[in-house]
């Protein structure tokens, strides 16, 4: 997987495993057309033209990369409106996945883990079969096909405790992940990187799963 940011975080992220999960309220009030979205994590279908709309009642928290799928081209876009200057290349998931779950064991906070790959089906017309099949928090997972482009992959932390205040983000210590990442400049459309678009293994491996709760995604 791949994730555009900046220089200075991405240190941060492989040196510490530092990861900031921002609240998807966030990204519903981020006035950027290309990095935010005023429908985060309100799930959206139809069936017979009446809509049918999932939320989540808790806070949810997001930490976003891509899948190797994503083109040159959409990794500069996104790159060009975060003010991003690099990439992080994460070549064992799996692994980060891993420290993640450790992590949060130490934290001892309150905070459930899912993860899986972003669908790009909000507000589509489904039967009853498809809309009794969502898998719990599927709204955390599912976007506007707008945002197809960017072949996202996130990891979700659902706040299950009784907070008065919901905190803005969670922030996580993983540890280094030197062994695991790769911090690398912004690729060109005359010179991609090697895998970007082709690593056929990892996709595979990320749509391997059968639950958002589990270490790899479900299909709808």
């Amino acid at each position: 997987m791949v994730k555009a940011m900046k220089h200075q975080w991405a240190n941060q992220l492989v040196i510490a495993g530092s990861m900031r999960f921002r609240s998807l309220e966030y990204y519903r009030k981020w006035e950027n057309a290309v990095l935010g979205d005023p429908n985060d994590g309100e799930g959206l279908f139809h069936m017979n033209a009446h809509p049918f709309a999932v939320g989540s009642s808790n806070p949810v928290y997001a930490w976003c990369a891509s899948l190797p799928e994503i083109t040159v081209e959409r990794l500069l876009d996104l790159a060009k409106h975060g003010k991003y200057d690099c990439i992080v290349r994460i070549r064992e998931p799996e692994v980060l996945l891993q420290r993640v779950r450790l992590a949060l064991r130490q934290k001892a906070d309150e905070l459930l883990l899912h993860c899986g790959e972003v669908f790009y089906d909000r507000g589509n017309e489904v039967d009853k079969e498809t809309l009794n099949s969502q898998k719990f928090h599927f709204n955390v997972f599912q976007k506007s096909p707008r945002f197809m482009q960017d072949r996202e992959y996130r990891m979700s932390l659902t706040d299950v405790s009784v907070r008065p205040n919901p905190r803005e983000y969670v922030d996580l210590l993983v540890g280094d992940c030197s062994d695991i990442m790769d911090i690398e400049e912004l690729p060109t459309r005359a010179n991609p990187p090697d895998g970007l678009s082709n690593d056929a293994a990892l996709a595979k491996w990320v749509r391997a799963g059968a639950d958002y709760a589990a270490t790899l995604p479900g299909k709808r």
